[in-house]
C-alpha cells in the first residue's frame, strides 16, 4: 500500500500528467509554450511571484499571523516517500527552510502559527501527524492510521475536532477525530475538507457523476449544500478568512477526460458572484487565502527548460478585487 496511495490529486494538461497521491515513480512530460507568469483577470491585482525552485510546490497555507508559509514540496527526480517533503518560508525573506523531510505533505496551520498538521506517508498506511516549526520532530495524532490514506487535515476550531480524509474501501470519506486521535467518527462520503473560520461547517469536493463540484457540510444538522455544477471539476476550496469568500481550483477536461486547464476563482458562501481570477496557458491550483486577504496558489508558470523531464510548480500570490 506505501507505494500506490503517495497521491490522489491528478494534473494534466496536454502531455503533463502528475498524481499527488500516488508515489510510485511517474515520469513527468514537459509543458511547452507555457507563459512565463499567471495572467490575472481585471478581478485580482498585484500578482507577485513567491517561490523560484526546480521543484514542484503545492498547497501554500499562510500562517494566522501572517508571517510564514509553509507548502508541501515534490522532488520527481526521487522515488518513494523521498519525492515529498514540507517547506517553510518567512515572508517578505529569501530563501526557504527544509522542515520535514521523506514523506511529508499537505501541511495546515494550528492557531499558534507554531504548530500544524500534516500527513506522514512513510508508514505502509498514511497516518496524521503534527510537529511544531521551532521544535521539528514527527508526532503521530493517533496510534495508527483511521484508513487506507488519512490526509488533508485541519484544525476546526467550533467544534475542537481535526477535520480530515481517509480511504475506506474504494471511497473516500470525510472524518473528525479530537486533537487526542480519539473519537474517530466518519461524516459521509467526500474529500480535501476545509473548516470554516468559526462556524460549524465546512468545505469539501465530491463526484457528482463524472465531476468533482463543491459542497458546504453543516455540522449541526447534517445537512450537504451543493454549490457549484456543470461539466468541469471544482476542487480546493478553502474559506477566506472572514469566511464570506470561497477560493477554488476550476478544471475543464476534453472529450477523453484528459483535463487541459485549470484557474483559480472565487465565489460567495451561497455559491454565486463567481471571478474568475487567472487566465491564460498556465496551469493554476491548490489556492488558499492569506490572513491578509491575499490569496496563495501554485502554478507551474514560466517552464522554459526543455532538457528537464516534468513542469516545475512555483508558489504565487495575487490579491482579489471583492
Amino acid at each position: 500500500m506505501k507505494k500506490i496511495i503517495f497521491f490522489k490529486i491528478a494534473f494534466s494538461i496536454l502531455v503533463f500528467s502528475l498524481i499527488l497521491h500516488n508515489c510510485g515513480a511517474k515520469k513527468m512530460t514537459s509543458i511547452i509554450q507555457v507563459d512565463l507568469a499567471p495572467a490575472v483577470t481585471p478581478d485580482a491585482k498585484e500578482l507577485t511571484r513567491v517561490t523560484d525552485d526546480n521543484l514542484q510546490n503545492f498547497f501554500p497555507v499562510l500562517s494566522p499571523d501572517g508571517k510564514k508559509l509553509l507548502y508541501h514540496t515534490i522532488d520527481p527526480s526521487q522515488t518513494g516517500s523521498k519525492r515529498s517533503h514540507i517547506d517553510l518560508k518567512t515572508i517578505g525573506t529569501q530563501g526557504t527552510t527544509p522542515l520535514l523531510t521523506e514523506g511529508c505533505m499537505f501541511p495546515s496551520w494550528m492557531a499558534d502559527s507554531k504548530g500544524f498538521y500534516f500527513t506522514y506517508a512513510v508508514p505502509s498506511k498514511p497516518v496524521i501527524a503534527k510537529s511544531r516549526i521551532d521544535q521539528g520532530g514527527i508526532n503521530y495524532v493517533s496510534a495508527n492510521s483511521n484508513g487506507d490514506d488519512d490526509y488533508s487535515a485541519s484544525f476546526l476550531k467550533a467544534t475542537n475536532k481535526i477535520l480530515f480524509s481517509t480511504k475506506i474501501g474504494t471511497d473516500y470519506q470525510l472524518c473528525t477525530m479530537d486533537p487526542s486521535g480519539l473519537n474517530f467518527t466518519l461524516l459521509g462520503a467526500g474529500d480535501s475538507p476545509n473548516p470554516h473560520p468559526n462556524n460549524k461547517e465546512f468545505l469539501f469536493s465530491k463526484k457528482v457523476g463524472n465531476f468533482s463540484q463543491i459542497f458546504i457540510y453543516n455540522l449541526e444538522t447534517g445537512q450537504q449544500t451543493q454549490l457549484t455544477s456543470g461539466d468541469f471539476d471544482y476542487v480546493h476550496p478553502k474559506y477566506a478568512p472572514d469566511g464570506k469568500w470561497i477560493v477554488f481550483s476550476k478544471r475543464e477536461k476534453n472529450k477523453s477526460g484528459t483535463q487541459i486547464s485549470s484557474h483559480i476563482f472565487l465565489m460567495d458562501v451561497n455559491g454565486g458572484n463567481v471571478k474568475q481570477l487567472t487566465t491564460g496557458n498556465t496551469w493554476n491550483a491548490t489556492p488558499s487565502f492569506g490572513v491578509d486577504g491575499s490569496i496563495y496558489f501554485s502554478s507551474n508558470a514560466g517552464n522554459s527548460d526543455t532538457k528537464r523531464s516534468w513542469d516545475n510548480f512555483d508558489i504565487w500570490r495575487l490579491i482579489p478585487n471583492l
